[in-house]
């Protein structure tokens, strides 16, 4: 690897830990926060994924450059959702829309960076990235949309005919 990808890898890797750090600890706020069993789970487990994806991102920063990661407190507060503040007055809907902006920011970065970095199996590691950000944004919709008492058409039974 040449210094210059090496400078390249080591940006986007510390990038991408710290997003999920703020993502990871933001979820785990509202979870703290949250009063409902059912959506204090869904958060924890939210939380969960991210502290997955924080260590799988580590595992390989530590396999590139044979050193521990070490978050940069700037890079931290850089992040989408770091530096968001709940209150007792944040309500689900709004703590859901914030969570769902980010998810769909951390899709579209792991999506980007997986067309920039040359390396294959770094480039897998960020399509599966994008792939599980998506899953989280879906679920996150989902709950929004059954707490506003919407609907989609894949929320209803697919197997009856919407026709006659």
């Amino acid at each position: 690897m040449t210094r210059e990808q090496e400078a390249g890898y080591t940006e986007v890797l510390a990038g991408a830990i710290c997003r999920e750090i703020g993502a990871r600890d933001f979820y785990r706020r509202i979870a703290g926060e949250i009063r409902n069993p059912e959506g204090k789970d869904r958060f924890k487990r939210l939380s969960g994924d991210e502290e997955g994806h924080r260590k799988k991102l580590e595992s390989w920063y530590e396999k590139l450059f044979g050193k521990r990661f070490a978050a940069d407190p700037k890079m931290l507060k850089e992040t989408e959702i770091q530096d968001v503040k709940l209150s007792k007055q944040t309500g689900a809907m709004a703590a859901l829309d914030l969570a769902i902006k980010a998810e769909a920011a951390a899709e579209e970065f792991y999506a980007k960076q997986a067309e920039t970095v040359s390396m294959p199996e770094l480039r897998d590691l960020f399509v599966k990235l994008s792939g599980e950000e998506h899953g989280h944004y879906e679920l996150l919709t989902a709950e929004r949309n059954t707490l506003a008492g919407g609907f989609y058409w894949f929320d209803m039974d697919s197997t009856q005919f919407l026709e006659d």
